[in-house]
């Protein structure tokens, strides 16, 4: 044996293969690295010298991964074996498991932790991830009418799985299945925390709440990110998309999707988890009343004034000054607390615009 730790890669494919290397190159070990196409070229190799750590793929043209695992073990006692395979069929779970080998792997790979068990194999100390403090999945039943739609969604996309999820991690609504633990541990936790920049972005944009969808195309899978208001999300795991045609489908199809979800949560009145159980706890600690919606707004309201012209200057109905001051006291409390997004409160252009606000200069006659 030589100084180095050898370290042979059989997978049939090329770029698999490539991809190992380029990785196992990063890490900081003096390697001789070889890769073969097949099991029966990597006994060649391993004949008369030996190995210290083999990669393998169980699905390999002529001779399997675990045949070669066999052969070898017998001779090479001492030889470490990594495992990897795109088979996700239980008995070949198992089988790879049964053989006792010290880590195994299913495609896609998720390369830090591959390279961190190729260092422990090694016997040499693992490398230590920066933690990511990323919220851990809930599941909280949001409304059947949510559930349907998307289910409908899934249908006309051929989706993979669709979920509703609110900015603190609770699944308000899904379908389908996830076909990897790495979204619900790492990939749906970090698209939840573009929540709150993406919120302060629509606000500068002049938008109450956002209107964008993310792309991310994937190796296996591609996945969208919609947000459909401040507070809610959705995510879309679907196959592989390569016509633009179908991508702009899909596009106008999700954003059909999102507009009837954003109406549902609207009607359940919905508020964002965390912030709204802030507004409620305020507002019973200080035992203030909630700020009318547009009905209460209209029953409380002044009468509304006529507009005055050049030749009538009064108004035909006076205008109670002490109602509208105690109106809008009511009307901005959040500004004194927390905002609440509500489908049922009025700014106070949108109530002037409906005629529930007298003018600004009829205000002072």
């Amino acid at each position: 044996m030589s100084d180095k730790f050898r370290v042979l890669i059989v997978d049939d494919h090329q770029e698999i293969r490539t991809v190992l290397r380029a990785n196992l190159e990063t890490l900081d070990v003096d390697m001789d690295l070889i890769d073969v196409p097949t099991g029966e070229e990597a006994i060649i190799e391993v004949v008369g010298t030996g190995i210290d750590l083999l990669i393998a793929d169980v699905g390999l043209p002529g001779l399997s991964g675990v045949e070669l695992y066999r052969k070898l073990k017998s001779t090479y006692p001492d030889m470490q074996v990594i495992i990897i395979t795109g088979l996700e069929d239980e008995q070949i779970r198992q089988e790879i498991a049964e053989l006792g080998v010290e880590a195994f792997f299913f495609k896609p790979l998720k390369m830090p932790e591959f390279l961190n068990a190729v260092r422990i194999t090694l016997g040499l100390e693992p490398l230590e991830e920066e933690a990511e403090d990323l919220v851990k999945l809930t599941k909280k039943s949001l409304a059947k009418e949510v559930t349907n739609r998307i289910a409908d969604l899934r249908g006309e996309l051929g989706a993979i799985s669709i979920m509703v999820i609110e900015a603190g991690g609770v699944i308000g609504a899904e379908t389908g299945i996830l076909p990897d633990t790495i979204y619900e541990t790492h990939v749906i936790p970090l698209l939840l925390k573009s929540f709150g920049s993406t919120n302060k972005i629509s606000f500068y944009l002049g938008k109450d709440r956002p209107e964008s969808t993310w792309y991310f195309s994937g190796e296996k899978y591609d996945v969208f990110w919609s947000h459909i208001d401040t507070s809610w999300g959705m995510v879309i795991l679907t196959n592989p998309i390569e016509q633009k045609n179908d991508f702009a489908w899909v596009m106008t199809t999700v954003e059909l999707a999102i507009q009837e979800v954003a109406e549902i949560i609207a009607g359940l009145g919905a508020p964002a988890a965390e912030g709204a159980s802030k507004v409620r706890e305020k507002k019973e600690d200080a035992k203030i009343s909630p700020a009318p919606s547009a009905k209460a707004a209209k029953a409380k309201l002044p009468k509304k004034t006529t507009k005055r012209t050049e030749k009538d200057s009064s108004p035909s109905e006076t205008v109670n000054e002490n109602e509208v001051h105690e109106f809008w006291k009511a009307a901005t409390l959040e500004e004194e607390i927390i905002r609440i997004d509500s489908p049922d409160s009025l700014s106070f252009e949108q109530a002037q615009k409906l005629g529930f606000i007298p003018n600004g200069d009829e205000l002072g006659s």
